[in-house]
């Protein structure tokens, strides 16, 4: 059996584009910000990675 690359569909400036599963995770953790010694993420990068909008989210 070949292997297969995984891959992962993120959408960016309303452009859906594929990358492999290592760029996605490297994608997200540029998004985790440590402030007072917690992880935290910015409410409009969770609504892009959960495809809604901010509004909908919060």
């Amino acid at each position: 059996m070949a292997d297969t690359e995984q891959t992962a569909l993120i959408k960016v400036n309303d452009d859906t584009q594929e990358i492999s599963m290592e760029s996605a995770e490297s994608y997200i953790k540029s998004m985790i910000y440590v402030i007072r010694n917690q992880q935290v993420m910015i409410d409009s990068d969770l609504a892009m990675l959960y495809q809604v909008e901010t509004r909908v989210l919060n």
